[in-house]
């Protein structure tokens, strides 16, 4: 498995709080990756060479780390909870044993600590009032822990020091002793160039594509457009997100089938005036070709001969009180060939099928008035002749499930043409492959995780999961054949998207902003 771009800290995502040793040898960083569902994570690294050591996951939020004044023992201070009910921790982290101890304080979060000096530590905890008719309010209190010698400090060390009662206080925020690094990204930037290597924070990336020569394109969540990357995982060009106020990365990419160039969407405005503008880009350089622009929020579906669709995807909060717009048809110029009405759609409608000679979307059908979430959904066909309803999203017939469609890909093999997608049904997670156009089921997994992708290559199926894996399957009948963990010099990544490159490769987009590429032959 190897890693793109190879630059340090490729395991930190956004870097929150940073903290070095008194003697040097070590860097912490407070981090998280972009789903934000990481909070409360520390990576250790060597300043030596700027490898991972160590990382370790708390339960609550990370509010501060500190190193002890003059050995390697770093105190984190951990908070989490709302206005009614509050709970955090304190814990102490030796980087040359990798121990970590520490405990956990009921009913108050701990949102401010220092080393007063070689013996004290002081502690800042944060209760909050419960009141119902004036919440928000909050009462502060303070604790010392002293202690001649700070290795080896166990749990029952801190209990009592930090135990109840603690004496209340008034806080002056603006007194308070920050991070001794106040700028982290700046900081690791330069740590980084010290060492003769580059290193700049990256969103996770929302898309990856691969073409034909070997090249793969990658949109972020944030920041960029589009960037392109050589087989080698050299950056050859990169776009930016525009400068203009209220611009942003729509998340949607289409590549053309000559592979000479590539439609991105780009939103603006609010729930009130969303607008997208689609963007050609050159594939050659990243240069804008032409642009379009659209009145209502963008997601895309296309089919293998070029012929695309720019649909209404309601994905606004809170949701439109407006009909849906109509549809538009494109060549992969931006010539426009019709408009067709859709109906309503939104997150649950994400049906983005690769691979297909057909040009497939999810169409709700139902009462009128029904919740968007609730139609009936429906695989339809756009062709000339119009919308040819093919088959039922739910595959089981089961009433009310409310079925949200994922990302599909098309099959044709031993077994016949089919479509294998994702869905959630009920919060159950599946992959399911079936006939086409009939849609009789051939296959079902049921997932304890969400299916983040899915691509095919030489019969083979490659799915990325909640679970940060890799899954193989054979195409014709499902059998898993391998299940690869994204794990890579101690840090096991979070898949967002993948595809399938025509050499067997699969290319993996994370949150962690990063790309990873896995031989994808069993």
């Amino acid at each position: 498995m190897r890693l793109i771009p190879d630059d340090p800290f490729p395991e930190i995502g956004h870097p929150y709080i940073t903290a070095v040793s008194a003697d040097g040898r070590w860097l912490a960083v407070s981090c998280h990756a972009t789903d934000g569902a990481d909070h409360g994570r520390v990576a250790v690294y060597r300043t030596a060479d700027l490898a991972l050591w160590d990382q370790f996951r708390l339960r609550e939020g990370v509010e501060l780390i500190a190193f002890h004044p003059r050995l390697p023992v770093l105190a984190v201070g951990t908070e989490a909870g709302d206005e009614f009910e509050r709970r955090g921790g304190l814990y102490l982290y030796e980087p040359g044993t990798r121990r970590r101890t520490g405990m956990t304080v009921a009913g108050a979060g701990v949102v401010h600590l220092r080393w007063r000096d070689a013996r004290r530590l002081e502690v800042l905890f944060a209760e909050p009032v419960v009141d119902f008719a004036d919440p928000g309010r909050t009462t502060h209190t303070r604790a010392t822990v002293v202690r001649d010698d700070w290795s080896g400090v166990r749990a029952e060390d801190l209990a009592a020091p930090l135990g109840w009662p603690r004496g209340e206080m008034v806080v002056d925020w603006s007194r308070m002793e920050g991070p001794e690094i106040r700028h982290p990204q700046q900081y690791l930037a330069a740590l980084a160039a010290e060492h003769g290597r580059a290193w700049n924070r990256r969103s996770g990336v929302a898309l990856v594509e691969s073409l034909r020569d070997g090249r793969v394109l990658a949109a972020l969540q944030t920041g960029t457009l589009l960037e392109c990357w050589s087989p080698e995982g050299t950056l050859l060009w990169s776009v930016p997100e525009p400068e203009e106020s209220f611009h942003r990365n729509g998340g949607h990419l289409y590549v053309s089938p000559d592979e000479e160039s590539a439609w991105v969407t780009v939103r603006y405005g609010d729930s009130s005036n969303p607008t997208t503008f689609l963007r050609r880009l050159s594939l050659a350089d990243g240069s804008q070709l032409a642009e379009q622009k659209l009145d209502f929020p963008v997601a895309l579906a296309w089919r293998a001969d070029g012929a695309w669709v720019a649909r209404d995807s309601r994905d606004i909060f809170p949701g439109p009180r407006w009909p849906p717009y109509d549809s538009v048809v494109y060549t992969p110029s931006g010539r426009r060939l019709a408009q067709v009405p859709l109906g309503e759609s939104d997150r649950s409608f994400g049906l983005r099928v690769r691979r297909s000679p057909h040009l497939l979307v999810l169409r709700g059908y139902g009462e009128e008035g029904t919740r968007t979430e609730h139609l009936d959904k429906w695989v339809v066909r756009l062709s000339p002749a119009g919308v040819e309803r093919l088959f039922p999203l739910s595959w089981d017939g089961t009433p009310g499930a409310s079925p949200h469609a994922g990302p599909a890909v098309y099959v044709d093999d031993a077994a016949g043409p089919g479509l294998v997608h994702a869905c959630t049904v009920r919060r159950d997670d599946h992959l399911v492959r079936r006939a086409f156009p009939g849609g009789d089921p051939l296959w079902v997994h049921r997932f304890g995780t969400r299916v983040t992708d899915v691509d095919v290559h030489d019969g083979h199926l490659h799915a990325v999961t909640g679970e940060r894996e890799l899954l193989t399957l054979r195409a014709t009948d499902g059998t898993v054949v391998r299940r690869t963990p994204l794990t890579l010099d101690g840090h096991t990544y979070t898949p967002t998207c993948l595809t399938a490159a025509e050499d067997g490769r699969v290319v993996i987009g994370t949150v962690e902003g990063r790309l990873l590429t896995a031989p994808g032959r069993p």
